[in-house]
């Protein structure tokens, strides 16, 4: 398994046209399948909807859990990274998923609301987490320090199991 960090934004409107559609297009064509982690729906086109609120409301969000409302501010709610097999390699849908859960546990993101998308346009298996950097209970911004070590330590221990 090969893990990929692409650049935090600001929209996840637009990680939604992105992850969730053929490039530059409204079709569906190359999605294999669709998830969600941590939400109250199953279906992206309300799910991105719910992740930009938890990103607008983070410091009402802290108040209302008893957080301090300093800390990390928050620029960049969106995170997202992929997760590729080799193309010999056929996992189910279900084996994606997990992986994508145990990833955005290596992560510490395992309480943070996140959607997941299977593209089918390439040789090789691979799906795309797109998530919310600040927690729905807390509001707290994810400090994802060292991130690029501990996806590839992941995968490591992936591949060895």
């Amino acid at each position: 398994m090969v893990p990929h960090i692409t650049a935090e934004g600001t929209s996840f409107y637009g990680a939604f046209l992105y992850y969730f559609h053929d490039k530059g297009e409204r079709t569906r064509n190359r999605i294999g399948f669709t998830a969600t982690v941590n939400m109250l729906t199953d279906q992206v086109d309300k799910a991105w909807r719910v992740m930009a609120f938890t990103a607008k409301h983070a410091n009402q969000l802290k108040r209302a859990s008893g957080q301090k409302a300093t800390g990390a501010k928050l620029r960049k709610a969106v995170f997202s990274y992929s997760l590729a097999w080799h193309p010999e390699q056929s996992p189910d849908k279900e084996a994606m998923i997990q992986a994508a859960k145990n990833s955005l546990a290596a992560l510490g993101l395992n309480e943070h609301e996140a959607m997941i998308a299977q593209h089918t346009d390439e040789p090789h298996p691979h799906i795309h987490i797109v998530v919310n950097k600040v927690h729905p209970l807390t509001g707290l911004v994810a400090k994802l320090k060292y991130t690029k070590d501990k996806l590839s330590d992941f995968a490591r221990e992936f591949q060895r199991s």
